[in-house]
């Protein structure tokens, strides 16, 4: 019995492959994977993933930072973050203060711990985008960047 597979096959696989390339979607979720994998593994030394990593950093960047704030600011549902919170929390990474003029806001302050694992994580993700973005120049990056935030950006009319 022959390994090979049956030249129909064969042509009609590569016309779904040809047909696929021509969408950017097809093309963003291959590139969405591609990142996603590489940044699991470049933050598996810090026991960390990526949505936490976001959290933090919008943590340290932000002293004083709300939860409802990160999550409009990330993009996220306020549900998801509870647990990203108490996670973080409990290792330590930032305070919770009650807001002085709102007694329902709790804002958040990053401890010196979460400071440090802050940078380290950044420095982390960092080099696994530069291995991941080597065969564009830098002008070719910050196009990149721009193209991306301009399609999931909402500042303006969508166009059918």
């Amino acid at each position: 019995m022959s390994s090979e597979r049956p030249q129909h096959q064969t042509a009609a696989a590569e016309m779904t492959i040809s047909r696929l390339e021509d969408l950017i979607g097809y093309h963003l979720r291959r590139a969405s994977v591609f990142d996603l994998q590489g940044a699991a593994a470049a933050l598996e030394p810090a026991n960390t993933r990526t949505v936490p990593m976001s959290v933090l950093l919008s943590i340290v960047e932000a002293p004083g930072i709300s939860s409802a704030e990160i999550c409009r600011a990330l993009g996220m549902q306020r549900a998801n973050i509870v647990s990203i919170l108490a996670e973080l929390e409990e290792r330590g990474f930032f305070l919770r203060e009650t807001d002085a003029a709102d007694q329902r806001i709790q804002r958040l302050f990053p401890s010196r711990r979460g400071q440090e694992e802050a940078a380290r994580w950044l420095g982390l993700i960092t080099k696994h985008e530069r291995n991941m973005l080597c065969r564009l120049s830098l002008d070719e990056q910050m196009e990149l960047r721009r193209l991306l935030a301009k399609i999931w950006q909402e500042d303006g009319p969508q166009q059918s």
